[in-house]
């Protein structure tokens, strides 16, 4: 187990989400060698150049497969399956990018997942009701999750999965509490940027290799 040092080329999966596209900026901005993994390129907003843009289907492994190769890394931000009856992206979508990781040799991998995916209690009486509620209203999510995180627990790469409470869409701070077990105490909502940002630093960090860290402000 050695974290990457200095520039890092870098996969990333589910760029054109709200995440997804703050990863792609942040990493381009830290000087590593980003390709974004999409299914429309239309999608991303950047400058010509910056990125590689490689265009497929997490659920197509092939593609998977090609955009895997030659990488030193690997982010991951992808959403869940949108209809009732829809492929799990999810779980279908980390089987095919883990299997091309141990093809390839490539070793990191920093995965965003949630607050709540391991049926953890929050550190407070309000935020265990807030979990237990969001559970009962959106049980196909957190199984998604779920199943993703037991597939990564059995691979022997160097993954690393971050658990944010709430998204928003506040500025970047760069002040969040990070605890390895549970919720930490209080916390309801992080900015996806600061997500991205803790995500990005994984890259050259082993702190919480093989672990989930939860992640709130």
């Amino acid at each position: 187990m050695s974290g990457l040092s200095g520039i890092v080329k870098v996969v990333i999966f589910g760029a054109t989400g709200q995440t997804g596209r703050l990863l792609t900026n942040q990493g381009v901005a830290k000087g590593h060698q980003v390709t974004a993994f999409v299914r429309d390129p239309a999608r991303l907003d950047l400058p010509n150049g910056s990125v590689r843009v490689i265009q497929g289907d997490v659920l197509d492994s092939a593609a998977v497969d090609r955009a895997v190769a030659g990488q030193e890394a690997v982010l991951v931000a992808l959403g869940t399956a949108t209809r009732r009856g829809s492929p799990q992206v999810l779980p279908q979508g980390i089987r095919h990018i883990l299997d091309a990781m141990e093809r390839h040799g490539v070793r990191r991998i920093v995965v965003l997942s949630a607050a709540g995916a391991l049926r953890e209690r929050a550190g407070s009486f309000i935020g265990t009701i807030g979990l237990a509620v969001a559970r009962v209203f959106l049980p196909g999510v957190y199984r998604e999750h779920r199943a993703m995180l037991e597939d990564l627990r059995t691979r022997n790469l160097d993954w690393i999965a971050v658990r944010p409470v709430i998204l928003t869409n506040g500025p970047w701070t760069g002040r969040y509490r990070v605890v390895t077990e549970g919720i930490p105490r209080g916390g309801y909502r992080i900015s996806r940027s600061d997500v991205a940002d803790f995500m990005i630093r994984q890259l050259t960090g082993d702190e919480f290799v093989r672990k989930m860290p939860a992640i709130a402000n």
